[in-house]
């Protein structure tokens, strides 16, 4: 059975790289969209956190509030690009047949959380009780 045009990626508007090698297995490609949404998730989490920190705490001065609010932003912002570039460079990779390969995305996220976490402990100790 032959392939119907668009069935392999062969749309007009399809990017090259997209093109180039063969279809890898579907499950490996759901599998990647699968990461490329949980990225996505994190990103809304994020800015859902952003907004949350704006708004409902008021114990704290307002620059504090503001400096972890564009923190959370950014990571959010971090998190889609990461995202997006991984997912492209893994299905690029698979199509190719070539290893995935590894990045160390893992651990400067890591790293940013800890430094979230570090903000807030700050924060909290500085906020007056009550």
């Amino acid at each position: 059975m032959e392939d119907q045009p668009g069935e392999r990626g062969d749309r007009p508007d399809s990017p090259g790289w997209w093109k180039e090698g063969e279809e890898p297995d579907y499950r490996a490609t759901l599998a990647n969209e699968r990461t490329f949404l949980a990225w996505a998730r994190t990103a809304l989490a994020l800015m859902a956190g952003s907004l949350a920190v704006l708004q409902l705490v008021t114990a704290v001065p307002a620059a504090l509030r503001l400096a972890i609010a564009f923190y959370l932003i950014a990571l959010a912002m971090a998190a889609t690009l990461t995202g997006y570039r991984l997912w492209r460079l893994r299905q690029h990779r698979m199509r190719r047949r070539q290893p995935l390969g590894h990045t160390p995305v893992q651990a400067l996220m890591a790293t940013a959380l800890l430094l979230l976490g570090a903000l807030i402990a700050v924060v909290a100790a500085l906020a007056p009780p009550g």
